[in-house]
């Protein structure tokens, strides 16, 4: 293709793209003109030819450091007469095919091959429109269903957290009495340390480690010879019950 060589504005583009198609626009060409030009976007012209009568996108490429303009491929395109409504329906059509036409090739090629079976294409427009409506109450009954099932989750969790709390607080009671219980026989700094991390442990573990504690600290305490009141194995006492019991009061 002629390439045209000279400081080129955007102002000036149209007359560039048209002498690029019209290379026969001269004397010697008998001044003809092939194409005429509607718009000229970023990328393309959108032209027409005056021999068939069909639309087409005339690519070209500008170079801004050469002010050239290069005219690449003409792709045959359509032009199509609606109205608005009609062009609604069109959108809807190609949005709800993930904003091509592509997916109902088919059905566009069949209308243009097919022109008076028009009311036929006509129906299948009405068709889709009701299946928009169908899926929009269906997507809004759905939309229903799934706030009440938040709904219901969050309330689920809302009364779960309550009884988890209820429970640790019932347990945190239960290992606070078992604490306590130690509070006459080990010395605060223990206690306190078990205080500290009393989430670590359960009321029995907490026994048994306390128990294990005042053992350490006064060995003394668990044997026969320095206790009078020593409980024979046999007797079934537990935890801190076991422990006093040794000793009269």
């Amino acid at each position: 293709m002629p390439v045209i060589n000279f400081k080129l504005s955007d102002d000036a583009k149209y007359q560039a793209i048209w002498a690029l198609l019209n290379p026969e626009f001269n004397e010697e060409g008998n001044w003809t003109i092939s194409y005429g030009i509607s718009a000229v976007y970023d990328e393309y012209a959108l032209v027409i030819n005056y021999e068939t009568g069909e639309f087409g996108r005339a690519y070209y490429t500008k170079n801004d450091e050469t002010d050239m303009v290069e005219l690449g491929e003409v792709i045959k395109c359509y032009v199509l007469d609606v109205t608005e409504s009609e062009k609604q329906t069109l959108d809807t059509l190609r949005a709800l095919n993930g904003g091509t036409y592509e997916l109902v090739s088919d059905v566009l090629v069949n209308a243009q091959e097919n022109l008076d079976k028009n009311s036929e294409f006509s129906t299948k427009i009405d068709e889709l429109n009701e299946t928009i409506a169908t899926l929009t109450t269906e997507k809004d009954s759905f939309s229903a269903q799934l706030d009440e099932a938040n709904n219901t989750i969050i309330s689920l969790t809302e009364e779960n957290n309550s009884l988890n709390t209820y429970k640790i607080d019932i347990e945190n009671q239960q290992k606070n009495a078992v604490i306590n219980e130690y509070s006459e026989l080990l010395d605060e700094e223990t206690l306190n340390s078990y205080r500290e991390k009393i989430a670590d442990y359960t009321a029995d573990e907490l026994d048994m480690h306390l128990a294990y504690e005042l053992k350490k600290n006064n060995s003394s305490m668990f044997t026969r010879d320095s206790n009078p009141g020593f409980v024979p194995k046999d007797v079934p006492l537990e935890g801190i019950s076991a422990i006093l019991s040794k000793y009269k009061k």
